[in-house]
Protein backbone atom coordinates (compact mmCIF):
# COMPACT_ATOMS: atom_id res chain seq x y z
CA UNK A 1 0.00 0.00 0.00
CA UNK A 2 1.33 3.43 -0.93
CA UNK A 3 2.53 5.50 2.00
CA UNK A 4 2.98 9.24 2.39
CA UNK A 5 6.75 8.70 2.13
CA UNK A 6 6.25 6.74 -1.09
CA UNK A 7 4.08 9.48 -2.56
CA UNK A 8 6.76 12.02 -1.65
CA UNK A 9 9.49 9.91 -3.28
CA UNK A 10 7.45 9.69 -6.45
CA UNK A 11 6.75 13.42 -6.53
CA UNK A 12 10.38 14.39 -5.96
CA UNK A 13 12.15 11.75 -8.06
CA UNK A 14 9.87 10.97 -11.01
CA UNK A 15 10.50 13.04 -14.14
CA UNK A 16 7.49 14.65 -15.86
CA UNK A 17 5.91 12.69 -18.70
CA UNK A 18 6.66 15.57 -21.06
CA UNK A 19 10.38 14.94 -20.54
CA UNK A 20 10.30 12.10 -23.08
CA UNK A 21 8.37 13.90 -25.81
CA UNK A 22 10.13 14.45 -29.13
CA UNK A 23 9.37 18.16 -28.92
CA UNK A 24 11.06 18.36 -25.52
CA UNK A 25 14.11 16.40 -26.59
CA UNK A 26 14.43 18.06 -30.00
CA UNK A 27 14.09 14.75 -31.85
CA UNK A 28 13.11 14.49 -35.50
CA UNK A 29 9.60 13.52 -36.59
CA UNK A 30 9.19 11.93 -40.02
CA UNK A 31 6.03 9.98 -39.33
CA UNK A 32 3.43 10.96 -36.73
CA UNK A 33 2.38 7.39 -35.96
CA UNK A 34 5.99 6.31 -35.35
CA UNK A 35 6.56 9.32 -33.10
CA UNK A 36 3.42 8.57 -31.10
CA UNK A 37 4.44 4.95 -30.60
CA UNK A 38 7.97 5.81 -29.49
CA UNK A 39 6.71 8.55 -27.19
CA UNK A 40 4.27 6.09 -25.63
CA UNK A 41 7.21 3.78 -24.92
CA UNK A 42 8.92 6.61 -23.08
CA UNK A 43 5.78 7.50 -21.14
CA UNK A 44 5.36 3.89 -20.01
CA UNK A 45 8.96 3.94 -18.81
CA UNK A 46 8.25 7.01 -16.68
CA UNK A 47 5.02 5.51 -15.32
CA UNK A 48 6.84 2.31 -14.37
CA UNK A 49 9.53 4.39 -12.68
CA UNK A 50 6.88 6.22 -10.65
CA UNK A 51 5.16 3.01 -9.59
CA UNK A 52 8.40 1.50 -8.27
CA UNK A 53 9.49 4.74 -6.63
CA UNK A 54 6.18 4.98 -4.78
CA UNK A 55 5.43 1.33 -3.92
CA UNK A 56 6.12 0.01 -0.45
CA UNK A 57 7.66 -3.24 -1.77
CA UNK A 58 8.50 -4.99 -5.01
CA UNK A 59 5.34 -7.12 -4.95
CA UNK A 60 3.24 -3.97 -5.01
CA UNK A 61 5.36 -2.62 -7.87
CA UNK A 62 4.69 -5.73 -9.96
CA UNK A 63 0.96 -5.66 -9.22
CA UNK A 64 0.73 -2.10 -10.46
CA UNK A 65 2.99 -2.65 -13.48
CA UNK A 66 0.80 -5.51 -14.65
CA UNK A 67 -2.17 -3.12 -14.98
CA UNK A 68 -0.47 -1.27 -17.85
CA UNK A 69 -0.86 -1.95 -21.58
CA UNK A 70 0.84 -5.30 -22.09
CA UNK A 71 2.72 -4.44 -25.28
CA UNK A 72 4.59 -1.72 -23.34
CA UNK A 73 5.34 -3.81 -20.25
CA UNK A 74 9.03 -4.05 -21.09
CA UNK A 75 9.44 -0.28 -20.99
CA UNK A 76 7.50 -0.03 -17.72
CA UNK A 77 9.64 -2.73 -16.10
CA UNK A 78 12.73 -0.97 -17.42
CA UNK A 79 11.65 2.23 -15.67
CA UNK A 80 10.80 0.32 -12.50
CA UNK A 81 14.26 -1.26 -12.40
CA UNK A 82 15.82 2.19 -12.71
CA UNK A 83 13.78 3.45 -9.76
CA UNK A 84 14.64 0.47 -7.56
CA UNK A 85 18.34 0.75 -8.38
CA UNK A 86 18.19 4.42 -7.40
CA UNK A 87 16.48 3.54 -4.13
CA UNK A 88 19.10 0.87 -3.41
CA UNK A 89 21.99 3.22 -4.18
CA UNK A 90 20.68 6.16 -2.15
CA UNK A 91 19.52 4.14 0.86
CA UNK A 92 21.36 5.22 4.04
CA UNK A 93 23.69 2.56 5.39
CA UNK A 94 24.23 -0.74 3.56
CA UNK A 95 23.10 -0.91 -0.04
CA UNK A 96 19.48 -1.95 -0.50
CA UNK A 97 18.42 -5.21 -2.16
CA UNK A 98 15.16 -4.16 -3.81
CA UNK A 99 16.53 -4.68 -7.32
CA UNK A 100 17.49 -8.29 -6.66
CA UNK A 101 14.12 -8.95 -5.00
CA UNK A 102 12.35 -7.47 -8.01
CA UNK A 103 14.26 -9.45 -10.62
CA UNK A 104 14.91 -12.79 -8.95
CA UNK A 105 11.59 -14.47 -9.79
CA UNK A 106 8.22 -13.98 -11.46
CA UNK A 107 7.41 -11.15 -13.83
CA UNK A 108 10.49 -9.18 -12.85
CA UNK A 109 12.75 -12.07 -13.87
CA UNK A 110 10.87 -12.35 -17.16
CA UNK A 111 11.89 -8.77 -17.97
CA UNK A 112 15.54 -9.17 -16.96
CA UNK A 113 16.86 -7.89 -20.32
CA UNK A 114 14.89 -4.65 -20.11
CA UNK A 115 15.61 -4.30 -16.40
CA UNK A 116 19.35 -4.30 -17.01
CA UNK A 117 18.84 -1.43 -19.46
CA UNK A 118 16.91 0.45 -16.79
CA UNK A 119 19.70 -0.03 -14.27
CA UNK A 120 22.00 1.59 -16.83
CA UNK A 121 19.74 4.65 -16.76
CA UNK A 122 20.47 4.86 -13.03
CA UNK A 123 24.19 5.30 -13.69
CA UNK A 124 23.34 8.27 -15.88
CA UNK A 125 21.61 9.97 -12.94
CA UNK A 126 24.14 9.27 -10.17
CA UNK A 127 27.61 10.59 -9.34
CA UNK A 128 30.17 7.89 -10.08
CA UNK A 129 30.91 7.40 -6.40
CA UNK A 130 27.42 5.81 -6.16
CA UNK A 131 27.67 3.55 -9.20
CA UNK A 132 28.83 0.52 -7.23
CA UNK A 133 25.83 0.84 -4.94
CA UNK A 134 23.44 0.98 -7.89
CA UNK A 135 24.66 -2.26 -9.47
CA UNK A 136 22.88 -5.44 -8.35
CA UNK A 137 24.56 -8.69 -7.39
CA UNK A 138 24.11 -10.39 -10.77
CA UNK A 139 24.93 -13.79 -9.28
CA UNK A 140 21.53 -13.57 -7.58
CA UNK A 141 19.65 -12.83 -10.81
CA UNK A 142 18.28 -15.11 -13.55
CA UNK A 143 20.02 -15.79 -16.86
CA UNK A 144 23.74 -15.68 -17.52
CA UNK A 145 25.67 -13.05 -15.50
CA UNK A 146 27.49 -11.82 -18.62
CA UNK A 147 24.20 -10.31 -19.81
CA UNK A 148 24.68 -7.61 -17.18
CA UNK A 149 26.65 -5.81 -19.93
CA UNK A 150 23.20 -4.61 -20.95
CA UNK A 151 23.57 -2.14 -18.08
CA UNK A 152 26.15 -0.23 -20.14
CA UNK A 153 23.85 -0.40 -23.14
CA UNK A 154 21.19 1.28 -20.99
CA UNK A 155 23.68 3.90 -19.84
CA UNK A 156 24.62 4.70 -23.44
CA UNK A 157 20.97 5.05 -24.43
CA UNK A 158 20.33 7.37 -21.48
CA UNK A 159 23.26 9.63 -22.31
CA UNK A 160 22.40 9.90 -26.00
CA UNK A 161 18.66 10.28 -25.40
CA UNK A 162 19.00 13.11 -22.89
CA UNK A 163 22.11 14.80 -24.30
CA UNK A 164 22.18 14.13 -28.06
CA UNK A 165 24.24 17.24 -28.76
CA UNK A 166 27.16 15.70 -26.89
CA UNK A 167 26.76 11.98 -27.47
CA UNK A 168 25.32 11.96 -31.01
CA UNK A 169 26.29 15.23 -32.68
CA UNK A 170 29.77 15.46 -31.09
CA UNK A 171 30.16 11.65 -30.86
CA UNK A 172 31.58 11.88 -27.35
CA UNK A 173 33.67 9.00 -25.97
CA UNK A 174 34.85 8.81 -22.37
CA UNK A 175 38.06 7.07 -21.30
CA UNK A 176 37.52 7.27 -17.54
CA UNK A 177 35.19 4.40 -16.72
CA UNK A 178 36.23 2.31 -13.71
CA UNK A 179 35.95 -1.02 -15.57
CA UNK A 180 37.12 -2.44 -18.92
CA UNK A 181 37.15 0.89 -20.73
CA UNK A 182 37.51 -0.37 -24.30
CA UNK A 183 34.56 -2.77 -24.14
CA UNK A 184 32.49 -0.50 -21.90
CA UNK A 185 32.55 2.03 -24.72
CA UNK A 186 31.47 -0.62 -27.20
CA UNK A 187 28.51 -1.57 -25.00
CA UNK A 188 27.68 2.12 -24.63
CA UNK A 189 27.60 2.33 -28.43
CA UNK A 190 24.95 -0.40 -28.48
CA UNK A 191 22.79 1.96 -26.44
CA UNK A 192 23.64 4.98 -28.56
CA UNK A 193 22.56 2.99 -31.61
CA UNK A 194 19.21 2.36 -29.94
CA UNK A 195 18.89 6.05 -29.13
CA UNK A 196 19.50 6.92 -32.79
CA UNK A 197 16.28 5.07 -33.64
CA UNK A 198 14.35 7.43 -31.36
CA UNK A 199 16.40 10.53 -32.21
CA UNK A 200 15.63 10.05 -35.90
CA UNK A 201 11.97 9.17 -35.38
CA UNK A 202 12.35 5.60 -36.74
CA UNK A 203 13.30 7.02 -40.15
CA UNK A 204 15.69 4.51 -41.67
CA UNK A 205 17.57 6.85 -44.02
CA UNK A 206 18.18 9.31 -41.19
CA UNK A 207 19.39 6.56 -38.85
CA UNK A 208 21.82 5.38 -41.53
CA UNK A 209 23.04 8.94 -42.11
CA UNK A 210 23.58 9.44 -38.37
CA UNK A 211 25.63 6.26 -38.08
CA UNK A 212 27.71 7.19 -41.13
CA UNK A 213 28.88 10.33 -39.35
CA UNK A 214 30.50 8.30 -36.57
CA UNK A 215 34.01 6.83 -37.00
CA UNK A 216 33.86 3.60 -39.01
CA UNK A 217 35.18 1.55 -36.08
CA UNK A 218 31.95 2.31 -34.19
CA UNK A 219 29.50 1.46 -36.98
CA UNK A 220 29.00 -2.23 -36.17
CA UNK A 221 27.98 -1.63 -32.56
CA UNK A 222 25.73 1.28 -33.51
CA UNK A 223 23.97 -0.82 -36.16
CA UNK A 224 23.29 -3.61 -33.67
CA UNK A 225 21.69 -1.07 -31.33
CA UNK A 226 19.55 0.30 -34.14
CA UNK A 227 18.45 -3.23 -35.02
CA UNK A 228 17.45 -3.89 -31.43
CA UNK A 229 15.40 -0.69 -31.18
CA UNK A 230 13.74 -1.23 -34.55
CA UNK A 231 12.73 -4.75 -33.50
CA UNK A 232 11.64 -4.01 -29.94
CA UNK A 233 10.22 -0.46 -29.99
CA UNK A 234 9.16 -0.62 -33.64
CA UNK A 235 7.43 2.20 -35.45
CA UNK A 236 7.93 0.82 -38.97
CA UNK A 237 6.73 -2.06 -41.14
CA UNK A 238 8.44 -4.87 -43.00
CA UNK A 239 9.56 -2.73 -45.94
CA UNK A 240 11.42 -0.28 -43.72
CA UNK A 241 12.95 -3.14 -41.74
CA UNK A 242 14.26 -4.55 -45.03
CA UNK A 243 15.62 -1.13 -45.90
CA UNK A 244 17.33 -0.94 -42.49
CA UNK A 245 19.10 -4.24 -43.12
CA UNK A 246 20.13 -3.16 -46.61
CA UNK A 247 21.34 0.25 -45.40
CA UNK A 248 23.66 -1.45 -42.91
CA UNK A 249 25.55 -3.03 -45.82
CA UNK A 250 28.32 -5.25 -44.41
CA UNK A 251 26.86 -4.69 -40.93
CA UNK A 252 23.62 -6.45 -41.80
CA UNK A 253 24.51 -9.32 -39.41
CA UNK A 254 24.78 -6.73 -36.63
CA UNK A 255 21.23 -5.58 -37.32
CA UNK A 256 20.08 -9.21 -37.12
CA UNK A 257 22.04 -9.65 -33.90
CA UNK A 258 20.24 -6.68 -32.37
CA UNK A 259 16.93 -8.08 -33.58
CA UNK A 260 17.60 -11.43 -31.91
CA UNK A 261 18.29 -9.75 -28.57
CA UNK A 262 15.11 -7.67 -28.83
CA UNK A 263 13.06 -10.72 -29.78
CA UNK A 264 14.55 -12.76 -26.94
CA UNK A 265 13.49 -10.04 -24.49
CA UNK A 266 9.90 -10.18 -25.74
CA UNK A 267 9.70 -13.98 -25.93
CA UNK A 268 11.14 -14.38 -22.43
CA UNK A 269 8.56 -11.92 -21.07
CA UNK A 270 5.74 -13.50 -23.14
CA UNK A 271 4.97 -10.12 -24.71
CA UNK A 272 5.19 -11.06 -28.39
CA UNK A 273 3.44 -8.55 -30.63
CA UNK A 274 2.68 -8.70 -34.37
CA UNK A 275 5.68 -6.40 -34.86
CA UNK A 276 7.91 -8.90 -33.04
CA UNK A 277 7.02 -11.57 -35.60
CA UNK A 278 7.45 -9.12 -38.48
CA UNK A 279 10.89 -8.09 -37.28
CA UNK A 280 11.93 -11.68 -36.72
CA UNK A 281 10.79 -12.81 -40.16
CA UNK A 282 12.34 -9.80 -41.89
CA UNK A 283 15.65 -9.44 -40.04
CA UNK A 284 16.24 -13.03 -38.93
CA UNK A 285 14.35 -15.12 -41.47
CA UNK A 286 12.58 -17.18 -38.81
CA UNK A 287 9.83 -17.05 -36.20
CA UNK A 288 10.25 -15.13 -32.99
CA UNK A 289 10.44 -18.31 -30.91
CA UNK A 290 13.17 -19.71 -33.17
CA UNK A 291 15.14 -16.46 -33.06
CA UNK A 292 14.97 -16.40 -29.27
CA UNK A 293 16.12 -20.02 -29.16
CA UNK A 294 19.44 -18.97 -30.74
CA UNK A 295 20.35 -17.20 -27.50
CA UNK A 296 19.58 -20.30 -25.46
CA UNK A 297 22.06 -22.32 -27.51
CA UNK A 298 24.92 -19.83 -27.69
CA UNK A 299 24.93 -18.94 -24.00
CA UNK A 300 26.00 -22.50 -23.11
CA UNK A 301 29.65 -22.95 -22.08
CA UNK A 302 30.66 -19.34 -22.44
CA UNK A 303 34.32 -18.83 -21.49
CA UNK A 304 35.34 -16.72 -18.51
CA UNK A 305 35.98 -13.05 -19.16
CA UNK A 306 39.38 -12.43 -20.66
CA UNK A 307 40.75 -9.98 -23.20
CA UNK A 308 37.39 -10.46 -24.92
CA UNK A 309 34.45 -10.41 -22.47
CA UNK A 310 32.22 -13.46 -22.47
CA UNK A 311 29.36 -11.15 -23.48
CA UNK A 312 31.09 -10.39 -26.78
CA UNK A 313 31.63 -14.12 -27.36
CA UNK A 314 27.88 -14.53 -26.79
CA UNK A 315 27.13 -11.78 -29.29
CA UNK A 316 29.60 -13.13 -31.84
CA UNK A 317 27.98 -16.57 -31.71
CA UNK A 318 24.64 -14.98 -32.57
CA UNK A 319 26.23 -12.85 -35.29
CA UNK A 320 27.69 -15.93 -36.96
CA UNK A 321 24.18 -17.24 -37.64
CA UNK A 322 23.70 -14.36 -40.08
CA UNK A 323 27.09 -14.03 -41.75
Amino acid sequence: MTTMLGALRRKVMTPPLDDVLFSTRGFHTHDGAARDLLEMSGRQFVIGFGFAMESADTAESVTRLETLDRQFHGFAYEGAAMALALRDALRPGPRGRRTEDFLRTGRGAAHIYMAYLGIGFTLGRLPRMFWGRALPDVSQLPDHPTLSWFIWDGYGFHQAFFDPAKWIDKQYVSTSYPWQVSYVNRAIDHGIGRALWFYNGAHVESVAASISRFPAARHADLWSGAGLAASYAGGVGAEDLKLLHQAAGPHGPEVSLGAVLAIKARVLADVITPHTETASATLCGMSAVDAAEITNRVVIDLPPDGAVPAYEVFRDRIRRHFQ
